[in-house]
């Protein structure tokens, strides 16, 4: 577990039945979820369910840092200034009246358009932001999808909402999949394949899977903006 060095305010969140081997962990709160909660998706949910601000962001443990992408090389992010561009964030999804919000998925400045900062139709994971609406409501992750639900969660919020609100500028570097313990229990190879041909199923153009460097990548194809031809 790294993430709660760049998050010394956070609440850290465990199964009860571990909550001893986390008493180590120098953050202020802890809560404890049923064991039975079991899964990413199951988990989301029982957060949103029972933490009731009004917005919400959910990190994985294997969080290492928070870059900003804007200069040619990246430049890591104080925990102070991370919490303040966390906060910055929630108020824009706030104000474009968005419920799910998050940051780019790959450290790399060169991926970065710096005429196009903000993204409203792209696949949040690893850190997850949710805004309450007008009447409490959040969006909902399928709990029977155990490895590949942020993906669906994002696709159902653009097919319900319309937008998802993407800070492209910074992004939060992690060791994805790599972790023992937590979802790995359920990531197996037969359930990443299975979970990838329902997606497959349920959103056919609008998600694409393929490999590169033998790691996974996913695309989602939900334009949100009319194309504009000059001629």
């Amino acid at each position: 577990m790294t993430s709660h060095k760049l998050f010394p305010s956070a609440t850290l969140l465990v199964p009860e039945s571990e909550r001893a081997d986390y008493a180590a962990i120098p953050l202020p709160e802890t809560v404890t979820i049923p064991d039975e909660i079991t899964g990413v998706s199951a988990v989301r949910n029982w957060i949103l369910a029972h933490l009731k601000e009004d917005a919400v962001v959910m990190l994985d443990d294997d969080i290492t840092a928070c870059v900003c992408m804007v200069s040619l090389r990246c430049r890591k992010l104080s925990p102070e200034e991370t919490l303040a561009m966390i906060t910055n964030a929630a108020w824009c999804a706030r104000g474009a009246d968005v419920r799910l919000f998050g940051w780019h998925q790959r450290s790399d400045p060169r991926l970065l358009q710096r005429n196009d900062p903000f993204g409203v139709n792209h696949w949040v994971g690893g850190a997850v932001g949710v805004v309450r609406d007008e009447s409490g409501g959040v969006p909902k992750w399928d709990e029977l999808l155990k490895c590949k639900c942020d993906i669906d969660a994002t696709l159902q919020e653009l097919l319900d909402h319309r937008l998802v609100w993407n800070e492209a500028r910074f992004c939060f570097v992690q060791d994805r999949d790599k972790n023992l313990g937590g979802n790995s229990l359920f990531r197996t190879a037969d359930r990443i394949a299975t979970e990838k041909r329902h997606l497959k199923r349920k959103w056919k153009a609008h998600i694409t899977f393929e490999d590169y460097k033998s790691q996974d990548r996913v695309a989602i194809h939900a334009p949100r903006r009319q194309s504009l031809s000059l001629q």
